[in-house]
């Protein structure tokens, strides 16, 4: 009925909810620990108790910080989620080129470790984690170029 994926990320969730404080979680989503440890444990699937809400699992990230188990729901879909920064001030010329030589920089740093890891045609998992790491900050100067145009649309509405 359910898929190893979706099973990992419920107890992803777990891990989140136990390495936070289980009881501390619960008094802020103002049930019992017990009812909260049932509804996150993966080993309880089948007895229907695995019923954590969406706002419960908001409520989670929010308090957490942890996004391991959205994560997990991402990576079941093909989908990515990244932290945007949000400008504070207008947008001018200086902040748009800033965007974009932040863009250049974070791109060239993850395609220059991606070449350089290819180079003996063998991914090994320290090279992986170093492109993982160069993307994903790539990835962050695109999306805060993504949010600034947003909301400098919004602002010139």
């Amino acid at each position: 009925m359910y898929s190893k994926d979706q099973i990992k990320a419920l107890s992803d969730v777990q891990i989140t909810v136990k390495k936070y404080g289980v009881k501390m979680l619960a008094d802020r989503l103002e049930i019992t620990p017990s009812t909260l440890y049932a509804d996150v444990d993966p080993k309880s699937i089948g007895r229907r108790t695995n019923k954590l809400g969406l706002m419960d699992w908001l409520v989670t990230l929010e308090e957490t910080q942890d996004f391991t188990s959205l994560d997990a729901v991402n990576l079941l879909f093909n989908r990515i989620s990244l932290p945007i920064p949000d400008p504070d001030q207008k947008m001018d010329n200086i902040s748009w080129m800033d965007c974009c030589a932040t863009i250049a920089k974070e791109s060239g740093e993850a395609v220059a470790e991606l070449a350089k890891s290819i180079l003996d045609n063998e991914m090994k998992p320290d090279e992986l984690e170093r492109c993982q790491k160069e993307t994903l900050e790539a990835l962050e100067a695109f999306a805060g170029l993504y949010q600034a145009i947003k909301k400098s649309r919004s602002q010139n509405s």
